[in-house]
């Protein structure tokens, strides 16, 4: 048994490394595309001649999506385990750092982890919670798409709104039928009939029931947009700072296709590379010139870096100096039992 768990484990690391190498050689290809595809030095100058007041108002709509998505963490993890403010912030900036920066479902693997960690979560409610909060994203995004497409001047043929419209809907009715108690329970009763082992049939219904009941759908939604508003307030700043300002609109529009293209699995680290076609594909449905777009979504991807890390820092720091749940607990414990 333990010789299956550690070639398990070896194959995972494998897997891993494996993953690590082609995101790395992944963005280096798509950043030396970009760099042939703009004029030599032209980054530089963009960057030189940045406002920085305009920068400095990105910050705090950083931060107040990052504690959107907090917040909703914190209404999926539910009533019945609460999770105290202080903690949950920055889990969330510390997960949110491991997303800018590393490849793939990293930013998703680090909150279940640190949820489980700092907040005593189960990693099958951590996983859950992560899961929703993707599909909360999700849906909400291509909402915004579509919603925003007319306004910014975009001409969607209607097979793209069907197609964006349907997941959208499938998303809110799937949940829908987790937050109310009479479609969970036939959830929990279809999952009953799998042939699965006892303990993970446990694992599913705890997270299930631990997500869905404690869970109030309003403040979800509410939370969601308010993430929505935050982000596109930040972009809106850094476009206008770098001197290519954008109706707001407009910025919500490209933000909203850009994000939506991160769901692709193969993605350069630090967001190098792939982040900026995905910004162009945006910005070009916008009538944007490509080589212009390149290189306005490399100056505020760079930007973009350069606030966001040091605030998802700052979460790893507090983290590193607050002692974990268990911790704190077996020390509230020991002083209880010396008194």
């Amino acid at each position: 048994m333990n010789t299956i768990t550690a070639g398990r484990r070896f194959a995972g690391g494998h897997r891993r490394q494996v993953q690590i190498a082609t995101s790395v050689v992944i963005g280096i290809v798509c950043v030396l595309l970009v760099l042939r595809a703009i004029r030599p030095g032209e980054l530089g100058e963009t960057l030189a001649s940045v406002s920085p007041g305009l920068v400095l108002l990105a910050v705090p709509a950083a931060f107040a999506f990052i504690s959107a998505r907090a917040w909703r963490y914190q209404l999926l993890l539910g009533s019945d385990r609460p999770a105290p403010r202080r903690v949950i912030l920055p889990v969330t900036l510390a997960s949110w750092g491991a997303s800018l920066l590393l490849p793939g479902p990293s930013g998703d693997a680090a909150f279940v982890l640190l949820a489980r960690r700092r907040l005593n979560v189960p990693m099958t409610v951590g996983a859950g919670a992560a899961v929703l909060s993707r599909l909360l994203d999700l849906a909400s995004l291509l909402l915004v798409a579509l919603i925003t497409a007319p306004l910014a001047g975009v001409a969607l043929h209607s097979t793209l709104l069907a197609v964006g419209l349907l997941p959208a809907l499938l998303i809110a009715v799937g949940l829908t039928a987790l937050f109310w108690s009479r479609p969970r329970k036939v959830i929990t009763t279809w999952l009953e009939g799998l042939p699965l082992p006892a303990r993970i049939h446990d694992q599913l219904h705890l997270a299930i029931e631990e997500l869905g009941s404690g869970s109030r759908p309003a403040l979800l939604v509410t939370a969601t947009v308010a993430a929505r508003v935050a982000t596109s307030l930040q972009y809106f700043a850094l476009f206008a700072a770098i001197g290519q300002p954008l109706p707001l609109v407009q910025v919500w529009f490209a933000l909203s296709i850009r994000t939506l293209l991160l769901a692709v699995p193969l993605q350069g680290v630090g967001g190098l590379g792939t982040t900026q076609l995905w910004w162009t594909a945006g910005l070009t449905l916008l009538g944007w010139p490509a080589d212009e777009a390149l290189a306005a979504s490399l100056a505020v991807h760079v930007l973009d870096l350069v606030i966001s890390l040091p605030q998802a820092a700052a979460g790893w720091l507090i983290l590193a100096l607050r002692p974990p749940a268990d911790a704190q607990a077996q020390r509230i414990e020991a002083e209880a039992q010396r008194v």
